[in-house]
């Protein structure tokens, strides 16, 4: 009898799943060296930390990346927070991560009474959780292709935007202050080629680097330290998609957006393994 079967690896089979904290889900074909991340995708709150929080349902919406996840769930390697940033932010380092007093979470008080030590211990286990799991894939990739393109999407609020003084935010924004822009000049200039070539329904596209974001927070800062073959690139998208108040997709602009960045994360990292 053939033990072929046996001897086959994540890496034959794929994989996806749910962590067993379950503060994130994940899918994985190891077909090319690429990871689609939605770091602030996540909604949930966990039952013992619902009655203590001073923000509803609505208003954690508006500082979530809503729909982030839907955006990359099509590609062959993503993986998305579940998890409320209002719970824990995994674009903060470990001490910076829980949103405890206001200045942590905009000016808001997400809490009326503070959670326990214990249930606080419990979200910063979450955190270690996902950037482990990250780590250990992104190590994978290195491993099989000898590359690792790490597409972190994230979503801002145009209004916020406009607040600060900018009249017209940009539909995608690249942050590239923690890269080594010399030596990935090529790859992050197509990169802003490819996001200009999405085409969305009632929106013009525009394309800038480094105007409302920066890249400068700690998911970049953690994957782009592991090795000088990764790279990260921190993709904002206005909230043009939806009704960034009221917390509602606009499906015709989701699914163009989803369409035009699954379209782009393949060209661009099918690009990087020539």
């Amino acid at each position: 009898m053939s033990t072929m079967k046996n001897k086959r690896t994540q890496q034959d089979i794929g994989i996806r799943g749910t962590d067993p904290l379950k503060g994130f889900a994940y899918h994985f074909d190891f077909s090319l060296p690429y990871i689609a991340v939605a770091i602030h995708a996540g909604h949930h709150v966990r039952k013992e930390l619902k009655p203590l929080m001073a923000l509803d349902s609505g208003q954690r919406r508006f500082e979530e990346d809503t729909g982030t996840d839907l955006l990359i769930k099509g590609l062959g390697n993503a993986a998305w927070a579940l998890e409320s940033r209002a719970v824990y932010d995994l674009n903060r380092s470990k001490d910076m991560a829980l949103p405890l007093t206001k200045e942590k979470f905009w000016g808001t008080r997400v809490y009326k009474t503070m959670p326990d030590p214990g249930m606080n211990q419990k979200s910063l286990e979450s955190h270690e959780s996902f950037y482990r799991f990250i780590k250990k894939y992104v190590t994978g990739m290195l491993d099989r292709f000898g590359i690792c393109i790490v597409y972190d999407i994230h979503s801002y609020n145009i209004s916020r935007q406009k607040a600060k003084g900018i009249k017209f935010p940009p539909v995608f924004n690249l942050g590239t202050k923690l890269l080594n822009t010399l030596k990935w000049k090529e790859a992050i200039e197509l990169w802003l080629e490819l996001l200009g070539d999405i085409s969305l329904p009632g929106v013009e596209t525009t394309v800038a680097e480094n105007l409302v974001f920066y890249g400068k927070a700690e998911f970049c800062r953690q994957i782009s330290s592991m090795d000088e073959r990764i790279l990260v690139l921190p993709t904002e998208i206005s909230k043009a998609y939806m009704d960034e108040k009221k917390g509602i997709l606009y499906p015709d602009v989701v699914k163009a957006l989803k369409t035009g960045l699954e379209k782009a994360v393949l060209s661009h990292a099918r690009h990087l393994i020539k």
